[in-house]
């Protein structure tokens, strides 16, 4: 592959839903970095953001090409507003959100509004690689019309992103994720012995909480708790990685790119169903067993 290069080439063009502020015509750059295209889309007013994405582009998409490459264009579309993110996103009530990722598309909240401060450069880098990771996945996994027919569950694709972008230290320690079972279980029915303790972490490392699991059963915790579900996500991706390494995910969005659903690609590229996976990840978690500092 020639050497990534950053290339601008400015352009205008109508197209796009009319804008919050009233401007009716948004700017258009492309981007070029090695083989990716990427096309962003912003208006006058998010100028400066623009630039700072486009500059985040030339890191943040190397980062990626691990799993592959951009075989379709992405077009990035910066909104002025949370609530304008929240709109194209299709998603309500999700304050923590920034950026949703589609097959193609990303819709971006501007950095310019991340806080007080706005946002730094490494921040964008490291979101933007976040969501150009659920790119390229859902690409080398599935056509345009079928990669949200595949059944990747949320812990794959989050924890394939969080890992990609480097974001461990925002997502808690496997103790954390340890005191989120230890703190349900009573609720399960755990007795005050050993025994009952034991019985109820069974039964965790099943997945049958009945608030929700992170892994089998995100949804319930994924608006209010969504620290829980990427911290989950990103330690069982990593678990995922120490036990079986890079090449078998990569085999995994070849097979569903050739016609698998997730979970047999899954199987036939591990071994092991993902139930089967889970649980042995909960029980990882349960009974800790990662080294631990004394």
């Amino acid at each position: 592959m020639r050497p990534t290069s950053l290339l601008l080439v400015l352009a205008l063009g109508a197209g796009c839903a009319p804008h919050l502020s009233g401007e009716a015509t948004p700017r258009r750059d492309v981007i070029h970095v090695g083989e990716a295209r990427v096309e962003l889309v912003s208006w006058p007013e998010d100028a400066r953001s623009a630039r700072q994405v486009a500059r985040a582009l030339a890191v943040a998409l190397p980062r990626t090409t691990r799993w592959g490459r951009l075989d379709t264009p992405v077009v990035i579309t910066i909104h002025p507003t949370h609530a304008a993110l929240e709109s194209a996103a299709r998603r309500s009530g999700y304050d923590w959100l920034r950026a949703w990722a589609r097959f193609s598309s990303i819709e971006l909240q501007s950095p310019a509004t991340w806080g007080l401060f706005g946002a730094s450069d490494t921040q964008v880098i490291d979101l933007l690689t976040h969501e150009l990771t659920h790119c390229v996945m859902y690409q080398r996994a599935a056509e345009e019309w079928t990669w949200s027919m595949k059944g990747i569950p949320l812990w794959f694709r989050e924890g394939m992103a969080s890992v990609t972008a480097g974001q461990g230290a925002r997502r808690g320690t496997l103790d954390d994720l340890w005191r989120f079972y230890e703190q349900g279980l009573a609720a399960d029915g755990a007795g005050d012995g050993e025994a009952g303790r034991g019985a109820a972490r069974g039964r965790a490392a099943r997945g049958l909480r009945s608030d929700g699991d992170p892994l089998a059963d995100p949804e319930p915790l994924y608006q209010d708790r969504s620290e829980v579900v990427y911290g989950a996500a990103h330690h069982a991706f990593l678990f995922l990685l120490d036990r079986y390494g890079e090449a078998r995910v990569r085999e995994a969005l070849a097979r569903m790119h050739g016609g698998a659903v997730f979970a047999r690609a899954f199987q036939d590229s591990f071994g092991i169903s993902e139930a089967e996976f889970d649980a042995d990840f909960r029980r990882y978690v349960l009974w800790r067993g990662w080294p631990r500092q004394e």
